[in-house]
């Protein structure tokens, strides 16, 4: 029998959350216009979205009830009510099931649905774009333990992740530091499928005209323990610059405040705060700076790369920074790292900027288009067997 041709693949895919609404939704914005552009989206499951080029008529969405009940859970610290929408929207999303040929939904928002989507006939993947659950929570509750806080998770979340992963398929998975997390738990290889991320190089890249400034070293994230951002604060005292900038973009989580009240006198610290389009903060930075104890890819790292910035980072960042070529990985947690890396950075400015010109260079190579397209391809091929 011939190779299936794209047309004749039908892919529902499920995501409860916002499309093209920033985060996760962003991702999936991007999968599902690839599988459009090859003809084979059949139908978008989603809580709510944001218009674009994907057609009414494609879409169901939950509407006003997931909207209000997330909005409810981004005020919850517990993590309850986050699952208890995710099992909502499952149960919404399996009533809603057609006939088609590959079910894809995110990580936690599809047991029920992954169940019946097998029962009819179809091949299933679910995404994981974090490590595995049992390994994430573990590192943060350990990260968190380290800074005397306690890390809130929902056991019967990661139960259910659990199943979820056992049951379908296929997992998606974004990078090599997520598939290291899923064979140390003795997750089968054979069923993992790895697409790193991308991010939109026409919108994202280093800026015409340089202007002049103080050295300066951005992260842009959310400001908590999760992103590693003590160990970058503690780097910054140890290297005692008067004359150079620690911008960090991002909001600020209460976990981190008391924290910051320690450093708020250090010499170029600037708390920037959350920005919609942080392009210009990328443009106006000389480097990135990203020291995360967990991500699945950082799009981050990607956005950085893309403006041109040499990256010191994790591999825990699951970025698709090379060593020494676009940046520096260092361990997490390595304070005396980071500064000798910031160090060497800020006084080689010719290794900043043959690093620089390398991160431009590596960020094309993951065009948010060119995701779209694996996508596509890895759902032809699995759907042939």
């Amino acid at each position: 029998m011939g190779a299936t041709s794209a047309r004749e693949v039908r892919v529902i895919y499920s995501i409860g959350s916002k499309f093209a609404g920033g985060g996760i939704g962003t991702t999936a914005y991007h999968a599902v216009r690839g599988l459009y552009r090859r003809g084979m989206l059949q139908r978008l499951l989603c809580g709510a979205f944001r218009p674009t080029e994907i057609p009414r008529e494609n879409i169901r969405a939950v509407g006003l009830p997931d909207r209000a009940l997330r909005k409810l859970a981004s005020l919850d610290s517990t993590g309850w009510l986050w699952h208890l929408q995710a099992v909502l929207y499952d149960f919404w999303a399996s009533r809603h099931l057609e006939p088609a040929d590959v079910f894809h939904v995110w990580g936690n928002y599809g047991l029920r649905s992954i169940q019946r989507a097998r029962g009819m006939g179809m091949v299933t993947v679910v995404e994981r774009a974090n490590s595995h659950s049992v390994y994430q929570a573990r590192l943060l509750q350990e990260e968190y333990a380290r800074w005397g806080l306690f890390f809130h998770f929902v056991q019967a979340a990661i139960d259910r992740s659990l199943v979820e992963m056992a049951t379908a398929d296929y997992v998606l998975i974004p990078s090599e530091f997520v598939r290291q997390s899923f064979i140390e738990q003795g997750f089968p290889e054979k069923k993992l499928v790895q697409i790193p991320f991308g991010v939109e190089t026409h919108r994202f890249r280093p800026s015409e005209r340089r202007s002049s400034h103080p050295f300066r070293v951005l992260f842009v994230g959310q400001v908590g323990i999760r992103k590693g951002v003590p160990y970058l604060l503690e780097a910054w005292r140890r290297l005692g610059w008067q004359d150079a900038e620690l911008w960090l973009v991002g909001r600020v989580l209460p976990e981190c405040r008391p924290l910051l009240q320690r450093y708020r006198g250090l010499p170029g610290l600037h708390l920037m705060g959350y920005q919609s389009d942080p392009v210009e903060a990328y443009q106006q930075a000389d480097i990135f700076v990203f020291p995360s104890i967990e991500e699945g890819s950082a799009l981050v790292t990607y956005e950085a790369l893309a403006c041109g910035l040499p990256v010191v980072t994790t591999p825990n960042a699951g970025s698709v920074v090379r060593n020494g070529v676009e940046g520096f990985i260092v361990a997490i947690r390595d304070v005396e790292a980071l500064a000798e890396r910031m160090e060497r950075l800020r006084t080689d400015e010719r290794l900043r900027q043959e690093m620089g010109k390398a991160a431009r260079a590596r960020a094309e190579e993951f065009p948010w288009e060119r995701y779209g397209d694996r996508l596509a391809d890895t759902v032809m091929r699995i759907r042939d067997g």
